[in-house]
């Protein structure tokens, strides 16, 4: 899926200059040229819906071809514009997204294992410390 050359032919499709895309989405020129080069990791659902906004088409038109023709033939149908394909294609481009954070989530659990797992034996050392200090108080209550 080539979001960035579709974008730059629906540009193109509208005689629309990249600095006047740029200009709506309030962003730089090289920001914008870097979409449509596909030189950015992923764009966010957000910007998708700016530039489909843009082009008065729905987010689906910017997955390419195939999905706009499912899309194209569901709505002639009636049917659900967001049928399975459409959520495939949409799931199919943030799924490296989903995979950094799943990702990033287990490395976040493996952290919080290990600092449960440091506070509960410093709240045991506290405790002893706490229970010598006692000792040494009666210790010296008992000889005084």
């Amino acid at each position: 899926m080539n979001a960035g050359s579709v974008i730059r032919r629906l540009r193109e499709e509208r005689n629309v200059t990249q600095e006047y895309m740029a200009a709506k989405l309030n962003i730089g020129i090289t920001a914008y040229g870097n979409i449509e080069r596909n030189d950015i990791k992923r764009l966010s659902v957000d910007r998708l819906k700016e530039i489909a906004d843009i082009f008065k088409v729905h987010v689906f038109e910017l997955f390419g071809p195939a999905e706009k023709e499912v899309f194209l033939a569901n709505k002639k149908k009636n049917t659900d514009a967001f049928s399975d394909i459409n959520i495939l294609a949409v799931l199919h481009y943030f799924r490296k997204d989903k995979e950094i954070l799943h990702a990033s989530l287990n490395i976040l659990k493996e952290i919080c294992e290990t600092l449960s797992r440091q506070v509960q034996e410093n709240s045991a050392v506290i405790q002893r410390l706490m229970e010598m200090q006692l000792e040494i108080h009666q210790h010296h209550l008992g000889t005084a």
